[in-house]
């Protein structure tokens, strides 16, 4: 009997006062934004990944049929603008991968945190 008097009065002790009527609800809320915004994050990792890779194959592609076109532009043919146009696009598909490295890599740790 002592014992569980004891515990009582413990118990009545341990009672805390949420500091607003609705805070539970506002906690929740908060908590089911934040995993929708992680959701969210993931997807457009993935989407990024998937439309880099098609636009460095399609861009592949474009550069080495570019000399296959017997069509001038500007007086110029299309066979003597293809090492240009490989280097801009080599240059965009290091740019982009980099960029794209950095963003995953921080989102990832971000997630592991």
């Amino acid at each position: 009997m002592e014992q569980d008097k004891k515990l009582r009065h413990l118990m009545s002790e341990s009672v805390v006062e949420i500091p607003f009527a609705d805070f539970e609800e506002r906690l929740m809320v908060k908590v089911k934004a934040e995993a929708k915004q992680k959701q969210s994050i993931l997807k457009n990792v993935r989407l990024s990944w998937v439309f880099f890779t098609i636009g460095s194959i399609f861009g592949i592609f474009a550069t080495v049929l570019i000399p296959m076109i017997k069509q001038s532009i500007w007086g110029l043919e299309l066979k003597h603008l293809q090492i240009p146009i490989f280097l801009v696009l080599a240059f965009v598909i290091i740019w982009q991968f980099e960029a794209l490295i950095k963003y995953t890599s921080k989102y990832f740790s971000k997630k592991e945190m």
